[in-house]
């Protein structure tokens, strides 16, 4: 049978061209690369991978609390009489940073950024999940070691300075708060301590409050970034001497407050006495996707803003190649 038709079928070969041949060419490639490579192998183009700064662009908008949680009627009765334990409190410029994110194109995204650091992200947390009580104290007793237990007392009253911690408000928790234990451990390759927040211990803990699933996709830049921008800067400027810095940003997620309707689940015992913790905890489960978003529209204005396209940001480190000519050292350097 002889189809009668005017219809002509595209030449496949002309769907493999541009960018979508370059994009067939890459994942080759990738295919036939050693795993332990990863992605650690560079084209000689002029092509960068989408960093967290691109991701920012079509992300989906954090989550407010929801309507269950605001229904609870033990959470906003503890709230209302102890108004003094619970505040948002963060050093960042909201206005500004809003201000500098208006030709953002994901203005959703954006929003629901903003609305987090005025009234306090909300961890994706689900805190009515099974039998969950309203209450739950799993608080560990001073520590025997004086070292640990000096550290913890001088990190609680750094806290309670910067205003992340509340005032102590006795020793028993009030109705809605969960009080997950806390200690203190050696830093990596360090003598130094970290007080440890331990968000996923017990059987009900806050950490099992937050679906996994609700917290994946949340991107890292990394080396595959970095030697695309070392490649593309030797490419257009081979004779320039170039330096590679990093930029830390100090306490990462203590920046970030969290909801009161969360802060009262993050009841800290040291020295026997309660306090609130307001904002983001190491140890929290959304904590770091919550620092991430944040971080891709810091990295988007700086790329858009300042016009510092080769800037990679992995948490709380932003990093780069830059022109060794362009070098302004300050104290104490």
């Amino acid at each position: 049978m002889i189809a009668d038709s005017n219809t002509h079928a595209r030449n496949a070969s002309a769907l493999l061209t541009g960018r979508n041949l370059a994009t067939l060419k890459k994942e080759l490639t990738l295919k036939l690369r050693p795993k332990y490579l990863r992605h650690n192998i560079w084209e000689d183009d002029d092509y960068f991978s989408k960093s967290s700064a691109g991701w920012s662009e079509t992300a989906k908008p954090l989550p407010q609390i929801p309507e269950a949680e605001l229904a609870n009627p033990v959470v906003p009765k503890t709230i209302a009489e102890n108004p003094h334990l619970f505040d948002i409190v963060t050093p960042i410029n909201v206005d500004c940073f809003e201000k500098l994110l208006l030709s953002h194109p994901n203005q959703s995204f954006v929003k629901s950024v903003c609305r987090g650091l005025r009234e306090g992200f909300w961890p994706w947390a689900d805190t009515h999940i099974d039998e969950y009580p309203d209450s739950l104290d799993l608080s560990f007793p001073i520590p025997d070691d004086i070292d640990e237990a000096q550290f913890l007392h001088d990190q609680r009253d750094h806290e309670i300075f910067k205003g992340r911690f509340s005032e102590a408000f006795g020793d028993k928790l009030l109705p809605g708060m969960y009080c997950m234990p806390i200690f203190a451990i050696p830093k990596p390759h360090s003598t130094d301590l970290q007080m440890v927040t331990h968000q996923s211990a017990g059987t009900h803990s806050l950490n099992s409050m937050i679906p996994h699933d609700d917290i994946v996709g949340y991107p890292l830049d990394n080396l595959r970034h970095l030697g695309e921008f070392l490649l593309s800067m030797h490419r257009h400027n081979p004779d320039t001497p170039r330096v590679l810095f990093k930029s830390d940003v100090a306490e990462a997620y203590r920046l970030l407050p969290v909801h009161p309707y969360w802060q009262i689940k993050q009841v800290n015992c040291i020295d026997g006495l309660l306090h609130v913790d307001r904002n983001s905890a190491f140890g929290g489960r959304a904590s770091g996707c919550n620092w991430i978003s944040f971080m891709s529209l810091v990295s988007w204005i700086t790329k858009k803003k300042r016009n510092i396209e080769l800037l990679a940001t992995y948490s709380d480190d932003s990093f780069g190649p830059e022109d060794a000519n362009n070098i302004t050292w300050y104290q104490p350097y």
